[in-house]
């Protein structure tokens, strides 16, 4: 007997960008965060289906995305060697670990 799953899309996102190289759930909020080959970070809001933010400060490709579980960060690291540390509320990195 074989079993058959059926999966549905909820929600399809499309944006002209490079390559997805990693992604991240917030742990309450809507949101999705994108972290692309072309160094470029986008945070989406998966409700509605729109980029909410973009980070561009890596040279290249960036690998790695996650949110802090309680404060409101996002960790980032490239194939420019490079760790930064985003404040979604100010929009901006605040710092980098070389």
């Amino acid at each position: 007997v074989a079993a058959v799953i059926k999966t549905t899309m909820l929600t399809k996102f499309e944006s002209k960008s490079a390559r997805v190289k990693g992604l991240a759930f917030h742990p309450v909020r809507p949101w999705i965060c994108a972290s692309l080959h072309n160094g470029v970070i986008q945070l989406w809001d998966y409700r509605v289906g729109t980029v909410i933010d973009r980070f561009e400060e890596h040279d290249g490709p960036v690998r790695g995305v996650d949110f802090h579980l309680h404060e409101p960060l996002i960790v980032t690291g490239g194939d420019d060697y490079k760790i930064k540390v985003w404040d979604y509320k100010l929009s901006r990195c605040l710092f980098t670990l070389l």
